[in-house]
């Protein structure tokens, strides 16, 4: 596959996971989503795609925080699935749109509990 696929595949992959109301497959799209993205080879990604990939990521970061309100129940493994992403692949995003959106913020802090959301947004703390 090239690039460009790859980055339509993970764009069609995010889109899913926007629409899914089942809160596991949409954990599991979105990770889809990223691995994609980050099994892109650096050498064959052109300034272009590396600035496409960067805002993918971070609008999809965006609107899955947003989402993150309504997700108040759902289990614990699936709870593990989104930490996973939040505090892993996605934390750059995490932590960018957590410092300038203070509804983002609050949201995440909702959905983890402010001493989980504390410990990613301030890990020295």
């Amino acid at each position: 596959m090239t690039v460009a696929q790859d980055i339509a595949e993970a764009r069609a992959l995010f889109e899913k996971a926007e629409r899914e109301t089942h809160p596991a497959s949409k954990a599991r799209a979105l990770e889809e989503a990223i691995v994609l993205l980050e099994s892109c080879d650096p050498d064959e990604i052109t300034e272009a795609q590396a600035q496409l990939i960067a805002s993918v990521r971070l609008a999809n970061t965006r609107r899955l925080l947003a989402q993150l309100v309504g997700m108040a129940s759902v289990s614990m493994d699936t709870w593990f699935d989104y930490v996973g992403l939040l505090i892993g692949e996605l934390r750059p995003e995490v932590e960018r749109l957590a410092e300038t959106d203070a509804e983002l913020k609050d949201g995440l802090e909702r959905f983890l509990g402010r001493e989980v959301a504390d410990t990613l947004l301030n890990p020295r703390t």
